[in-house]
């Protein structure tokens, strides 16, 4: 049960450390991009517009507020608290006061939203000759070697420094530069370039060695398991040492879980991100997907989720993540039941899919219609395997598109029996009056505190 509860004293005694950023920017004004920020708003006559803040910046959230307003006549609010994680557009707090577009400090996923954003990307200083140096002395110049040069959105400032750099010693290799708009060949938002600014698909870097300057983080983690690449390595920018990266553990632990949805008979959607019609098509698919296999889905939405919430729903045996790609992919550990991602449901269910997979589709827009990922589901195929992990036999069954409505009806029924004998077992007794049969006594100080620890329970 201790994955269950929570101690409700910690969390009102904690203290939280709260870092006053400002101190390192020296000049608002520019770091922030408040005059550009300004010309965008003029430009496009909103009235009402949310600034959206990830906790480290809220420090500096009210100056940043005063400085456009200083300089437009806008209606402003500042959104501290996001629905989802702090990289996506909180298009659910904007349309509480109406607004009409959104600003996002810090770092960003770079998914569709369904209303105007503008993005002010982080901003970080980078040592361009020791930089130059450390590439020299790691990566060859051969004209037979590709490479690629991926680099943190923080450097996204100083990006022609970096090319420049970059062209001069490897004038045959690419660069993935960030690319704010929805382009055909962009992923991830990524566009990859050569020197003479021609665009090319991502499968060119198949045959390229991939190297990414910036610290590691969620960015960089997605990027290696989710981009084929002949080898990933990363370049810190504080000790601009060179590392070889490699996922190898992490697909193990997927490929575990994959076989516990196919073991799996209830599955529950997990609505981590809401802006977009892309999410109410993949909604869709993971839907159907589960119904064909003859296992029920339910659609959940907590908002941020966490180990007190996903435990209301015991009868749930594994969830499927629907969730932007800077989304933890690690914190599946840390809950009572699995969560998987839509590609790994797509390939635990989908037998037109390849089971054995060396990379991982982090962005689930690519597995709808029209996408490069996209896969038919087979609606006719029936499958008796045994499970690797309980080494029962397991039995398959994908329904039809021709089945008769008695047949569906039926199916239905069933499922709503399985639930209602779900339901039945848990017990809830509330408060009863017996009237007449309490003794009448003084009215005295009750108990304080929280449930879990009240004021006369021992610590």
């Amino acid at each position: 049960m201790a994955n269950l509860t929570t101690d409700g004293k910690i969390c009102i005694e904690r203290k939280i450390n709260i870092s006053f950023t400002n101190n390192n920017f020296h000049d608002l004004v520019s770091h922030f991009n408040v005059m550009e920020t300004c010309k965008w708003i003029t430009e496009n006559n909103f009235s009402k517009v949310c600034l959206q803040f990830p906790d480290e910046l809220l420090t500096v959230s009210a100056q940043i507020y005063e400085e456009i307003k200083k300089r437009i006549d806008v209606d402003l609010y500042i959104l501290g608290d996001t629905s989802y994680a702090s990289c996506c557009i909180d298009a659910v707090a904007a349309m509480h006061v109406q607004g009409e577009a959104v600003i996002h400090y810090g770092r960003t996923c770079f998914t569709k939203s369904n209303i105007p954003v503008f993005i002010v990307l982080p901003k970080r200083d980078l040592d361009h000759n020791t930089t130059k140096k450390a590439l020299k002395e790691h990566f060859n110049s051969d004209e037979h070697t590709k490479l690629c040069l991926f680099y943190d959105a923080e450097f996204e400032h100083c990006k022609d420094e970096l090319v420049q750099i970059w062209y001069q010693q490897y004038p045959h290799s690419f660069i993935a530069f960030i690319e704010m708009e929805d382009k055909s060949k962009s992923f991830l938002g990524r566009l990859i370039k050569n020197r003479n600014e021609e665009e090319f698909p991502i499968d060119i870097l198949k045959d390229c060695i991939c190297i990414y300057i910036g610290l590691n983080g969620q960015t960089l983690f997605n990027y290696t398991i989710s981009i084929e690449a002949k080898n990933w390595f990363a370049l810190d920018p504080e000790t601009f040492k060179i590392e070889r990266k490699e996922e190898t553990a992490w697909f193990k632990r997927r490929r575990f879980l994959i076989e516990k949805c196919r073991d799996a008979n209830i599955i529950g959607i997990l609505i981590c991100k809401l802006a977009g019609d892309q999410t109410k098509d993949i909604i869709s698919r993971m839907k159907q997907l589960c119904k064909v296999n003859g296992k029920k889905s339910y659609i959940i939405s907590v908002g941020k989720p966490n180990v007190a919430k996903l435990a209301n729903f015991p009868e749930i045996d594994i969830y499927v993540m629907i969730a932007c790609p800077e989304n933890d992919l690690y914190s599946s550990r840390d809950f009572y039941k699995p969560i998987i991602y839509p590609f790994e449901l797509e390939v635990a269910l989908n037998s037109n899919r390849e089971s054995y997979f060396t990379s991982h589709i982090t962005d689930y827009n690519e597995l709808l219609p029209g996408n490069r990922h996209y896969c038919d589901i087979n609606h006719t195929k029936e499958i008796t395997d045994v499970s690797l992990i309980t080494g029962k036999i397991r039995e398959t069954r994908v329904q039809s598109n021709t089945e008769s409505t008695m047949e569906l009806a039926e199916k239905q029924n069933l499922a709503l029996e399985t639930i209602g004998h779900n339901l039945k077992e848990r017990s809830w007794k509330g408060l009863e009056q017996k009237l007449g049969e309490t003794e009448v006594k003084k009215a005295e100080q009750g108990r304080r505190g929280i449930p879990l620890q009240y004021n006369n329970e021992p610590e």
